[in-house]
């Protein structure tokens, strides 16, 4: 008898977690195609653009000045004194020292910037993704780029709607 109570009781609970499981709803989300279309990630770029225009410009006018004298030396090395050689030398070396004192730094504080204003947008798609969860009742959301496999048929892409969400809140 106590044998026939625990066998029900064994596929009541195998039943109960089974339906558990067929209610779970899931769906995907593709985090780069999201932020390849949100506005804001154009706005983003748009504004670092603008932001260090001036400082790039500065780097780029000094990458073609290295560029020139390192030509200029390849040119005339053959026709110039020892002295004229030692003075150009010296003078890339210390132009090629100034550029890589500028541009790491730069390039540092652009991607400190990126960094910045993408986790910025970040939390946008997350809350997105929360809302629309809860909206369309979906107990998880995964990353399609983590899973190795999904049933599309079963698992729906709610890459679009987030997409939509977040661009609403500019």
């Amino acid at each position: 008898m106590k044998k026939i109570i625990k066998s029900s009781i064994f596929a009541t609970m195998m039943l109960s977690t089974s339906s558990t499981v067929l209610a779970h709803n899931v769906a995907v989300i593709d985090m780069q195609k999201i932020f390849s279309q949100l506005p804001q990630m154009s706005t983003i770029e748009q504004t670092l653009q603008t932001e260090f225009s001036e400082r790039r410009q500065e780097i780029e006018k000094l990458q073609g000045d290295i560029r020139f004298e390192a030509e200029k030396f390849k040119r005339e090395s053959a026709t110039m004194s020892k002295a004229q050689k030692t003075a150009l030398t010296e003078k890339l070396q210390k132009m090629q020292q100034d550029f890589a004192a500028k541009a790491r730094p730069l390039e540092q504080e652009i991607k400190t910037r990126q960094n910045q204003e993408l986790s910025k947008v970040q939390a946008l798609v997350l809350k997105a993704v929360e809302s629309e969860a809860k909206a369309s009742k979906i107990d998880e959301v995964k990353r399609k780029e983590a899973l190795v496999y999904f049933d599309a048929k079963k698992i729906k892409d709610i890459s679009a709607k987030i997409v939509e969400r977040v661009s609403k809140l500019k």
